[in-house]
């Protein structure tokens, strides 16, 4: 599937779902900025038997964005596929790989905050939270059969 084709698709199902807050294109296509200028990777589009995963990480980043005031969820980085989650130097089998995580800034909030935040949530016990210096990431593990919770990082 082209990427032109995967926001076709996928922005309908967003759309239908009355999801107005993430697009398609942020789904599939952050993140690429970070190989650089010498090293080189092409980020396919995820299939679409995915999209579950999405669903369920929307519906806590939504939470997110409501909490503490509502203000933008913005993503560094969704979906990737094995070769290209391999050339940026993330993890063997990825939560990023499933569409089930993303590495996110609240605004007005530092990342050290976004992660208390997430540990708030009624279904954190099912979450992936690591605390990095500039952003949170965030997965839904336990919501598709990983073991969870998994925490790590500090936010130093």
């Amino acid at each position: 599937m082209t990427k032109g084709d995967w926001v076709d698709r996928c922005g309908r199902l967003l759309s239908d779902r009355g999801i107005e807050n993430f697009s398609a294109l942020e789904i599939c296509d952050v993140g690429r900025e970070r190989l650089g200028p010498y090293r080189s990777a092409v980020l396919r589009t995820p299939p679409l038997e995915l999209l579950e995963n999405v669903w369920m990480l929307i519906d806590v980043l939504e939470w997110l964005r409501a909490k503490n005031g509502t203000t933008g969820v913005l993503i560094n980085s969704w979906y990737r596929d094995s070769r290209y989650n391999a050339a940026v130097g993330g993890v063997p089998h990825s939560m990023h790989t499933t569409c089930g995580a993303a590495d996110i800034v609240k605004a007005g909030s530092i990342p050290s905050e976004v992660a208390d935040m997430l540990e708030g949530h009624p279904h954190a016990k099912l979450f992936g939270i690591g605390r990095y210096k500039s952003f949170t990431h965030l997965d839904v593990r336990g919501m598709i059969g990983r073991p969870s919770p998994a925490r790590w990082g500090s936010n130093a």
